[in-house]
């Protein structure tokens, strides 16, 4: 099939499209200006003419089989498909779509089952990055279920996790080796914590790592057939202790040459895997920064709640890449990583009211605000995405100042962050 034989496109998310900013407007756009037409088929949220404009869509339900998605798809007369779905369990759900779509000829950009089970599974990931010469923490592979109810059987085994946690170093971390959004993680500070845990385990399989302090990262790389972009990196906070929920941190995308130039050959690497698990789509990964070195702790085989701020920093839309992918259409850009073009900012907000929305979109470059923010089922406070030219740090500073001002909407920390990340050595970096 060619890209002219493609005339329907259609799209699959799980998360409300309101969450990609304004990335997924333009895309539809781009793809109906050409004369084809684009269908959005979502299970989560709204989706009106604002967020897929010139297209259409149609809601499924949230639980929605991969059988009733194949066929709703197919009942539209779709040519070819693009997942945009996340967490894991959705990205996984599509890798099935993409096999009973295959049976009717039909494309789909997404991975595929045998790359989306591996890099599902935490210790299969971490065997995956050892064979590419790429840092992850340290651990073991702990048996939840046998620790836990076999005891009388195997009795040994705790010992033999004692023996481990010794070798690997304390403070330690256990997480499930399914599941994603930091789910059911465990930080174990020490023997006696470990003790606690060994008395206490959790059904499944489990990961057990050394816990590193440093900065958590997260990039996403896209493409297929051996042509892949890495996106800017973005920092997302502070590492080395018990979890903390990862959007009441300052989120960013900024300049940082020496740890950019320290990236790079780890993008080349990440490439490469790329190539030998013949990801088609999207990769996410969360890595730690520290001392030098970047050790990765897991890959995500779908697109991310990072997703908007990678594409603010680079300018290049993810979406509209696997689209290209689809349409035969992409060239992967030249460089190991692509180029930063803009400061991009993710930070809570509280007390989001219409007229504060309505000035912040008016002032500054906004991608995205989310006035509550649900994960899980949980509540939680609002969520500004912005982006930020060079040379226009002391404006923006300005004007979020006084848009706190007027409608208190920034946590005094929070304020105080921003202004040293927009005048500290990365502002002098960008200048």
């Amino acid at each position: 099939m060619t890209a002219s034989d493609i005339k329907r496109i259609a799209y699959i998310r799980s998360i409300p499209v309101s969450r990609a900013g304004p990335y997924i407007p333009e895309l539809a756009r781009t793809v109906t200006d050409v004369g084809r037409e684009a269908r959005i088929f979502y299970t989560d949220g709204d989706c009106g003419a604002a967020d897929f404009p010139d297209g259409t869509w149609e809601k499924l339900p949230e639980d929605a089989t991969p059988d009733r998605i194949a066929d709703r798809v197919r009942a539209w007369g779709a040519d070819g498909v693009v997942s945009l779905s996340f967490p894991d369990e959705a990205g996984l759900r599509d890798a099935v779509v993409k096999e009973k779509l295959a049976r009717y000829g039909i494309p789909m950009v997404s991975n595929g089952l045998e790359p989306s089970r591996l890099l599902a599974d935490k210790w299969e990931t971490k065997k995956i990055l050892a064979d590419h010469g790429l840092d992850t923490p340290p651990g073991m592979l702990v048996d939840g279920t046998l620790l836990k109810n076999g005891a009388a059987e195997v009795p040994v085994y705790a010992d033999i996790i004692r023996l481990k946690a010794e070798e690997i170093g304390y403070p330690l971390l256990t997480k499930a080796v399914w599941g994603s959004s930091g789910n059911g993680i465990r930080f174990i500070r020490d023997r006696a914590e470990l003790e606690e845990y060994l008395a206490t385990p959790d059904e499944g399989n489990h990961v057990l790592e050394r816990c590193i302090t440093g900065e958590l990262c997260t990039v996403e790389i896209v493409g297929a057939d051996g042509e892949y972009a890495v996106q800017p990196l973005c920092f997302t906070g502070p590492t080395g202790g018990r979890p903390t929920f990862a959007f009441w941190e300052l989120r960013s995308s900024a300049p940082r040459p020496a740890d950019d130039a320290a990236f790079e050959p780890v993008a080349e690497k990440l490439k490469k895997l790329c190539t030998t698990l013949g990801i088609t789509g999207v990769i996410n990964l969360d890595i730690i920064h520290s001392g030098g070195t970047y050790h990765i702790l897991e890959i995500n085989p779908r697109v991310s709640g990072a997703t908007a701020l990678g594409v603010a920093a680079s300018g290049r839309n993810t979406y509209l890449a696997m689209t290209e992918i689809l349409l035969g259409q992409w060239r992967a850009p030249a460089g190991p990583v692509l180029p930063r073009r803009r400061w991009s900012l993710e930070f809570p907000v509280d007390n989001v009211t219409d007229a504060f929305v309505e000035e912040a979109e008016r002032a500054l470059d906004v991608v995205q605000i989310t006035p509550t923010l649900v994960v899980d089922g949980r509540e939680y406070g609002g969520l500004m995405i912005a982006s930020c030219e060079y040379g226009d740090e002391a404006r923006f500073l300005q004007v979020i100042t006084d848009l706190d001002a007027a409608h208190q909407v920034l946590r005094p920390e929070m304020l105080t962050q921003l202004k040293e990340l927009l005048t500290g050595p990365a502002a002098r970096a960008a200048a």
